[in-house]
Parts: C-alpha cells; structure tokens; sequence
C-alpha cells in the first residue's frame, strides 16, 4: 500500500511540474494587428505585406530582393498608447541584422523573436541576403513571448533596415492591439461542466 502510495503521489508530482509552465503560461490576450505602414527601396527590395484577422489576426509577408545585401542595421522600437494618440516607447534597439543571423549568443530577445518568425516560412538564414523570394505566412504573435502583465492597448512596433551611408532598405510601422477580450480561447477545455 505505500508503496502504491508513493507511486501516485511521484506520478502527481511529476504531472504537475510538467504541467506548471503551461498554467504560468497561459495569457489572457491576444495580439490583433491593425495596419501596416511601410515603405521598402525599389531598387533593393519588392514587399508585400497582408493582414488578416479572421478568427485570428495573422501576417503575410512576401520579399523579392533584388540585390545581393550585407552589412544590414535593424532598428526597432516597440511602444505602447498611454493615453489617446501618446505612445510611450518600451524597447528601442539597433543591431547588427546580420551579426544576429551569424551569432547564436547575441541579444537574446530579437534571437527568439527571430526563431519564432523562422517557423512561419522561408525567411532569411545568413548573410549575404542572397536575390531570392523570401516569405512569411499566417504569422501570429505567439503570446507566450510576451508578458503576462501586458495591458489592453493600442501598439506600434517600428521598423527600419538599413545599408552602410544610411541606405535604407525598408522602414514600416505596424499598428495593432493588446486585446483582452479574446484571450484563453481554450478555456471551455478546463471547465468543469
């Protein structure tokens, strides 16, 4: 009998760690994109950027590059709406795009954003950025890369890509929400009736 005992009790144990990081996991939101705004260089780049928000709000990209590019600057700002039309800046960096393809230890936060848009098509790999089409479909924003605490708002994350002497490949602005009311859609799983 104890040994039944402690047999259930290493077997609850073990569901239940196994289980913890989905429960911490679970977010009660969802990220809706509302526009995209973007400009790319004709010269270096054909872009084609979609929105969907069917039953879930996704992306499709589509990039013909014309020129074979290196040495490639990423600049990005995430923000969120305080009040009305005011965003307050939360994240702003500037890497070395191709630095970051090359190196597997370097800013950890862009490297998993990175990782996760790779699972969503055929995008970049290395440097130089060879003439090719490069896509990404039904990208959604996998919420378990983001704060659980984020508030219902509007946000803008910025873009740009750019060449040595300021030659700028790309810049763009994509708009969206932070919205509660469509969060744990899986919830009639854990219900008991």
């Amino acid at each position: 009998m104890r040994a039944q005992l402690y047999q259930f009790f290493h077997v609850l144990a073990l569901v239940l760690l196994t289980s913890f990081p989905v429960a911490l996991g679970w977010r009660s939101f969802k990220i809706v994109f509302m526009r995209f705004d973007y400009e790319a260089n004709p010269k270096l780049v054909d872009v084609k950027i979609q929105l969907q928000n069917n039953s879930e709000s996704s992306l499709n990209v589509f990039i013909n590059t014309l020129e074979i590019m290196d040495d490639i600057e990423l600049s990005a700002s995430f923000a969120l709406e305080t009040q009305p039309g005011n965003f307050t800046n939360l994240i702003s960096t500037t890497l070395n795009f191709c630095r970051m393809l090359k190196e597997r230890d370097g800013e950890p936060l862009a490297r998993i954003i990175y990782q996760d848009l790779m699972r969503h098509g055929k995008w970049f790999k290395e440097c130089p950025i060879q003439k090719d089409t490069y896509t990404l479909q039904d990208y959604a924003v996998d919420e378990e890369l983001l704060p659980s605490y984020l508030p219902e708002t509007n946000f803008k994350l910025k873009l740009r890509l750019t060449q040595p002497k300021s030659v700028q490949i790309f810049k763009g602005t994509l708009f969206g929400r932070v919205d509660k009311s469509k969060g744990f859609k899986n919830l009639k799983m854990f219900s008991m009736g």
